[in-house]
């Protein structure tokens, strides 16, 4: 699954493209562009999508077990 895949399946499921945005420092339009396939994202800002969705999984994995 495509780091742009994740973000769509987590915007799809609650989670706010907003938030996710300024956690890694983008306009939420930046992401949003990118999700509808109008604009393209850096390397570099997609790689922050993942490491920030990959911490994101990784807490509500441990909220989860308890």
């Amino acid at each position: 699954m495509s780091v742009k895949d994740k973000l769509t399946f987590f915007a799809e499921n609650g989670f706010s493209i907003s938030v996710i945005a300024r956690e890694i420092g983008v306009e939420p339009s930046t992401l949003n562009k990118w999700i509808k396939g109008t604009k393209g994202i850096t390397h570099k800002n997609e790689e922050k999508v993942l490491i920030f969705l990959q911490e994101l999984a990784s807490k509500i994995a441990i909220v989860m077990e308890d």
